[in-house]
């Protein structure tokens, strides 16, 4: 019952990640360099006041270490990596598992 949430959001995310994956990709070939845009630019973009409370909640609720290198190396990384990766992870997470043969118990 819980896996299907957590499908959802991966499957969310890894589209997400691929949209990124294609605006910098176009935009790479129209500048002729690579051009990867990270989580942060896009998260101002998306939505600006989000991430200023973000960042003044982690500072007040969290260690001074989460911020600082924890969570700006986290959205330093380009937003395609971090989607596609995200994605993924909370694909495996939500998979389903394997039948086990000759296994007697729940069903």
């Amino acid at each position: 019952m819980i896996r299907l949430p957590f499908r959802i959001l991966g499957f969310v995310l890894i589209v997400a990640g691929f949209v990124a994956l294609v605006i910098d990709g176009t935009r790479s070939i129209a500048g002729q360099r690579l051009i990867a845009t990270a989580l942060s630019d896009t998260w101002r973009a998306v939505h600006l006041d989000s991430l200023t409370q973000a960042e003044a909640w982690l500072r007040q609720a969290g260690p001074p270490w989460v911020w600082d290198p924890v969570v700006l190396t986290l959205i330093g990384l380009p937003a395609a990596a971090v989607g596609l990766g995200l994605g993924a992870l909370l694909m495996w997470i939500g998979r389903s598992r394997a039948p086990q043969i000759g296994v007697i118990g729940r069903r």
